[in-house]
């Protein structure tokens, strides 16, 4: 996961049109009529093309929380950060952010592992339910929103790539495994650990997936290491400069917010490229 700054969105919902005005009001009398109910109200907007391909565009047709190119595989999944029909809180459900169902700044590109609930084998062989859903947990429970305006009061334990740093809660390895970070005084990222789990950033698959992926990375910075030593040893051979040039820029192109798994490559390369002066 990466920071990513976002732009204006579509016009349709930033000047609302005829219908996306019409679902928020519905969906605000549907929910004020129904507090206790467990139906949901059937929104319709966040699944329009345009939102879609806004949302792709920004993200480079990548998961907004794993990094996984999903659009070779499947469809996106148009993901609210604030979860819209219900909330889980422990075994409780409670009403959604139903007044966000169609805002702009709650809507996120997702891959259907992040975004839904999957069971999975552990490496301790122990199975573990994970993915965001119907998820969205707090600081303090006490100050979540049931109504519009409130939820600026909140304090999200959910990583919003839009809002936080992510580098300063996800820590990675070069064998695809990802960790909460740690602060100045040792303290592990409580809003990474939950985000790990909640966004299921540790399942088996992934972290084999980002393996593979770091071993390109570690391969392509020694192509950069080997001529540069060469360099040292026969400082009169001009091929090896531009071998250096050439595998420096390969290396510089996997760490393109449009290249897969971003952040991993970002640490990865973090110490290799200061050491080179880039």
């Amino acid at each position: 996961m990466i920071k990513v700054t976002r732009p204006p969105g579509p016009k349709q919902l930033l000047a609302p049109a005829a219908d996306v005005d019409l679902e928020r009001q519905e969906a605000l009398k549907f929910y004020k009529a129904a507090v206790k109910t467990r139906k949901e109200f059937p929104f319709k907007i966040y699944k329009q093309p345009y939102v879609k391909e806004a949302i792709e565009k920004i993200f480079h047709k990548k998961c907004a929380y794993c990094e996984t190119f999903y659009i070779v595989a499947q469809p996106v999944d148009v993901e609210h950060f604030r979860p819209k029909g219900a909330v889980v809180v422990g075994k409780e459900k409670k009403p959604g952010y139903y007044w966000l169902a169609s805002e702009w700044t709650n809507l996120l590109p997702s891959c259907i592992r992040c975004n839904r609930s999957n069971t999975y084998l552990m490496p301790n062989n122990k199975k573990e339910t994970m993915g965001k859903k119907n998820f969205f947990p707090l600081e303090d429970e006490a100050k979540r929103a049931t109504k519009p305006g409130e939820e600026r009061n909140e304090k999200p334990l959910l990583l919003n790539p839009f809002v936080d740093n992510p580098e300063k809660h996800l820590e990675f390895t070069d064998d695809g495994v990802v960790r909460p970070a740690l602060n100045s005084k040792g303290q592990a990222s409580n809003k990474g650990e939950v985000s790990i789990k909640i966004y299921a950033l540790c399942r088996p698959d992934l972290v084999e997936r980002r393996a593979e992926y770091a071993r390109k990375i570690l391969a392509q910075i020694e192509r950069v290491r080997r001529p540069r030593e060469n360099m040292r040893t026969y400082p009169n051979d001009a091929s090896f400069e531009d071998d250096v040039r050439r595998e420096l820029k390969e290396l510089k192109y996997y760490l393109e917010p449009h290249q897969e798994y971003s952040a991993m490559t970002r640490q990865l390369t973090d110490d290799f490229l200061k050491s080179e002066g880039e």
